[in-house]
């Protein structure tokens, strides 16, 4: 599902260190996949606002690994958050 204007895209990172883009969990936790799925939802439009959201046990791998991916793209408006860990 490509995103509009005012639309923000959001990758959430499980404690895992599994990705979901817009809710859509990836086949894998590498750059390249993560790459080409926020690309698929970002279109050409790098003034979409983008969230990351990481589970509180998210390893900081994995939150650098997807803002080097969201600033390779050009992607400018970028939030982080931590969310409490489902995992227990």
């Amino acid at each position: 599902v490509e995103v509009g204007e005012s639309q923000a895209v959001e990758i959430l990172i499980t404690a895992d260190g599994e990705y979901l883009v817009n809710g859509e969990a990836l086949i894998n936790t590498q750059a390249l996949t993560l790459r080409l799925a926020l690309a698929k939802v970002a279109g050409e439009n790098r003034d979409t606002p983008l969230k990351i959201s990481a589970d509180s046990n998210a390893t900081h791998q994995s939150v650098v690994t997807a803002m080097d991916v969201a600033g390779s793209l050009g992607f400018y408006k970028l939030s982080i958050t931590t969310r409490e860990s489902s995992a227990q």
